[in-house]
């Protein structure tokens, strides 16, 4: 009985040892100046796979007034599924907040002209990290998830990235948000399934989905969360939420 006890000790510590290892990930902090001065701060995490060259992206761009720190456990899900995670703070947000004259800059105090610099700002952190990393492949298969003004941005940068996302999954979309007007730019991305997701309250989300699905040209699919929230709050309170966007990228990636 005592052999049968170290034995089966010693084999919860070799699957305990491949656990830990297997969730070993690498994690680099990404600092990008904008065309106009701008600091833009952001975070990619992978798993750490040795041998491993190529990895799928998935970009995570956060609701107004929030930060990429509020991901919930999202970030986590997908690391676990293998993918690479970036996080952007958008400017006026989270770390992202000094302009070049080093000057704290809010978003609640932004004009409409700062927030259309968004996608490009999205695409300059998206371009650094390719050619900082010669000897790895992040965004030759990947995909967006944004919420509100996060997803708006995300439809907006898919057309000035080079090469579009397989997917891009849209939290409490917004037709127009702070002068960013998606209709005509999702017109424009022919290969993009989307899928949008709403509160069971957030009645304006659907309207917004339901409008922007005419405009789509490949598959628009809806779901409603049993959240009331909207927005990334909607991962806070319905735990599900990140293993239904997790599945649904998964079909892509």
């Amino acid at each position: 009985m005592k052999k049968i006890i170290i034995i089966l000790t010693f084999f919860l510590i070799l699957i305990n040892g491949f656990v830990f290892a297997s969730s070993a990930t690498v994690k680099q902090n990404i600092s990008v100046q904008s065309v106009d001065g701008f600091s833009i701060k952001g975070t990619l995490e992978y798993p750490k796979v040795k041998g491993q060259k190529e990895f799928s992206t998935v970009v995570l761009l956060h609701s107004l007034g929030y930060s990429s720190q509020w991901w919930e456990s999202l970030p986590r899900e997908l690391l676990s599924e293998g993918y690479a995670v970036l996080t952007i703070d958008l400017r006026g947000h989270g770390q992202s907040v000094y302009n070049s004259k080093l000057v704290r800059t809010s978003w609640s105090n932004m004009t409409d002209s700062a927030f259309a610099k968004y996608p490009d700002d999205v695409v300059q952190v998206i371009e650094k990290i390719k050619s900082e990393n010669s000897k790895r492949v992040f965004f030759k298969n990947w995909a967006m998830v944004g919420a509100d003004i996060g997803a708006s941005t995300a439809v907006l940068t898919a057309e000035r990235a080079g090469i579009e996302p397989k997917t891009i999954v849209l939290l409490s979309p917004v037709v127009e948000v702070k002068g960013l007007y998606i209709p005509v730019k999702l017109a424009h991305l022919s290969g993009v399934d989307i899928l949008a997701i709403n509160g069971t309250d957030d009645n304006s989300g659907k309207e917004a989905a339901d409008y922007l699905k005419k405009f789509a040209q490949a598959a628009f699919v809806t779901y409603t969360s049993e959240s009331r929230s909207t927005g990334m709050m909607m991962l806070k309170n319905d735990e599900s939420l990140s293993k239904i966007i997790t599945a649904w990228l998964d079909e892509y990636l």
